[in-house]
């Protein structure tokens, strides 16, 4: 039996149509990831080999799934297909090619926060550190920004360029410099880079175009115009480009995503296949008319209209209290007397909030009510000092050049190396062109380097260069293990300041890097020291460390739920002043702002309720609130309680003119049941 069998028409459409360009416009819950896995099972079907078929997503976790699903249908003869994120594939393709740029192939990635101290340690060489006109984290936003944007720093420092703008252009220059001293990349210089030997290399690049005859591109809106331009070099010969996307949920315009790609396609493809997929699997009929009512009032957007084989359902909720404390928690006690009411599970229920300083109060009526919660999106088990700490021992192994990764751990523990001698150090690499851990190696040559720490110089870099041998021949993780038993990196951690509970903590974080460690040793014998520091840089931030909501309730952003689905969801901090966010409004993104209201609401499956509070502390301040503009362009019948009196539809139309209190009317006997 084919499987194509089970698709609706539309997603058949889709699958079956393989050559030339493609546009899959996918709702909410419309199954792409299903049609994405299917046309590639078909593309197999037809004999097309594997290694000839890419498809890029925008987290691991994204990739992962795809790799299962097409493991499950297709088995052993599914192998060889690139599933992976843009920054995967760029990363596989300098590889490869780098050289050509003038660098080495085992090239380290930074991370943000390598980034963030490289900019600070340029800006204290250059005494600039204390300037009115930027700080270290501006400048850093200020150069991600101009990557995105392929801007090179030659064009921030035009003679008419603002004074702030030079300075970003001028730290820019000397970061690129710097990096490419280091031998190392940030996330921006992977796909900026590919792009360049794509336009300056274009026939020895010949040979990557040749090896991908189809490619797909999922989240297709969330793209940026360097990944448009790379994309459109891929498929220079064959056009066989199928992307897959939603302007709907296009929330990402704060980070270079520009949705207007979507739009472009049909320009720059004007033979393009266009293919609606509109049917959602996810949700009831009140969700989704709740989610059309309010998408349609954005003027920018490629129309679709949701709809569900699943008539009615309940309809919305609302919790309005006097105040956030009250608010969270009315939520929380509704929650908790749903499940005991209903048998329900903790772990299908959801609360979303605009900004992560709500999360808060949330938190403390989770923890008075005794009810287990995750908050995803907070601190990475890859943001701990601890974690980077390892991995940046690592990261010099694998590339002596380092020097952002030396500074981070050559006094960690301390080894008597103070910042003078260091600054000599870094003098001696700047004079001779040498690899830091070659003169490290021979310190005591140095008269400028003072003796002591010349020796312990000498010490650490023989410690290095012994382990580059061993995670050459040895067990990855056995040797990483190794590797902190002689540092003595356990037994600093023991000596720390703090609780014996937060030692035991940093301890324990350690203990599952290394078990980490381990399995990827074990699932992964092939690959070496480059390969595994690859994979942990690749490490998306919307990669949840652990997925698993196993017996406790979720809470999170909006921007961190996209791609997820609930049972049950709870949208609170529903009121002018938070959501929309006025910083978004400042910057005239109100659209994305409903974007985002969208992807919220789109993520409930049986039921959805909203909350706010009508007043709100700030400071000393007590400020009164109103409902959130998103709220008043919802259809007052879709609510379990009449929003504005009895208003048909005929008067929804004037909600906007009256008082946003007037929400509050006819809303007593609800609130008195919750």
């Amino acid at each position: 039996m084919n499987p194509s069998t089970s698709l609706n028409p539309q997603q058949r459409e889709a699958v079956e149509t393989t050559r030339g360009p493609m546009l899959i416009l996918a709702g909410a819950g419309s199954g792409k990831t299903r049609v994405i896995v299917h046309r590639i099972a078909h593309l197999i079907r037809e004999q097309v080999p594997p290694s000839r078929i890419i498809a890029v997503t925008f987290t691991n976790k994204a990739a992962n799934e795809m790799k299962e699903r097409l493991s499950q249908m297709l088995g052993e003869s599914g192998k060889g297909v690139h599933l992976s994120t843009f920054h995967s594939l760029g990363v596989r393709i300098l590889r490869e090619t780098i050289d050509l740029l003038g660098y080495h192939k085992n090239f380290v990635i930074y991370d943000s926060q390598d980034q963030l101290a490289l900019i600070r340690n340029l800006m204290d060489e250059e005494g600039i550190s204390e300037s009115p006109l930027i700080d270290p984290k501006s400048a850093q936003q200020m150069i991600h920004h101009a990557k995105t944007r392929g801007t090179s720093p030659e064009e921030l420092l035009v003679p008419n360029a603002l004074p702030r703008t030079r300075l970003a252009g001028q730290l820019y220059r000397q970061y690129q410099e710097t990096l490419k001293g280091c031998n190392a990349l940030d996330f921006e210089d992977i796909l900026n880079f590919c792009l360049k030997l794509f336009e300056s290399h274009a026939d020895k690049m010949q040979e990557i175009r040749d090896r991908f005859r189809y490619v797909m591109v999922d989240e297709y809106q969330d793209t940026n115009s360097v990944q448009y331009r790379l994309l459109k070099h891929l498929v220079r010969d064959h056009r066989n480009l199928c992307v897959v996307g939603d302007d709907d949920q296009s929330i990402y315009g704060w980070r270079g995503a520009e949705p207007g790609n979507l739009f472009q396609f049909e320009k720059d493809f004007p033979d393009v296949k266009v293919v609606r997929l509109e049917q959602n699997y996810r949700s009831t009929e009140v969700i989704l008319k709740a989610a059309n009512a309010l998408i349609e009032n954005n003027s920018q957007r490629m129309p679709k209209t949701l709809w569900s084989e699943k008539p009615g359902g309940e309809l919305l909720g609302w919790i309005e209290a006097e105040d956030e404390v009250l608010e969270t928690e009315t939520v929380v006690r509704r929650i908790r007397l749903d499940i005991m009411r209903h048998n329900r599970k903790l772990e299908e229920y959801c609360i979303l909030y605009r900004s992560n300083f709500q999360s808060r109060v949330l938190e403390e009526s989770l923890r008075e009510a005794k009810l287990p919660y995750r908050v995803v999106g907070g601190k990475s088990f890859f943001e701990r000092k601890e974690i980077r700490d390892a991995l940046a021992y690592l990261k010099l192994i694998q590339n002596p050049n380092d020097l952002v990764s030396l500074q981070r751990v050559i006094n960690t523990p301390r080894r008597g190396i103070g910042k003078t001698s260091l600054m000599q150090l870094n003098a001696c690499v700047a004079e001779t062109s040498l690899p830091v851990l070659k003169i490290m190696s021979q310190a005591r040559k140095y008269s400028s380097i003072p003796a002591e720490a010349a020796s312990s110089m000498e010490v650490f870099s023989a410690l290095l260069g012994d382990f580059q041998g061993r995670f050459e021949k040895g067990n990855l993780g056995e040797v990483f293990r190794e590797l902190l038993d002689e540092l003595g990196y356990l037994r600093f951690l023991e000596q720390q300041s703090g609780d014996v509970k937060s030692r035991e903590k940093r301890i324990q974080v350690v203990q599952e890097l290394l078990r980490g460690a381990q399995r990827y040793a074990e699932d992964h014998p092939e690959n070496q020291l480059g390969d595994y520091l690859e994979r942990m840089m690749l490490f998306s931030e919307n990669d949840d460390q652990d997925g698993s909501t196993s017996q406790a309730l979720t809470l999170m952003t909006l921007h961190s739920a996209k791609g997820l689905e609930f049972p049950y969801v709870y949208m609170v901090g529903m009121s002018e002043g938070l959501f929309p966010n006025p910083r978004a409004l400042n910057d005239d993104a109100e659209e994305e702002e409903r974007r985002l209201c969208y992807v919220g609401i789109t993520r409930a499956q049986r039921e959805l309720v909203f909350s706010m509070a009508k007043t709100r502390k700030r400071y000393q301040e007590t400020l009164l609130q109103e409902p959130s503009r998103f709220l008043m362009e919802l259809d007052p019948k879709l609510f379990s309680t009449p929003v504005i009196g009895e208003a048909s539809l005929e008067q929804k139309g004037k909600m906007k003119k009256r008082s946003r209190s007037d929400f509050f009317q006819n809303l007593k006997q609800f609130n008195s049941q919750s």
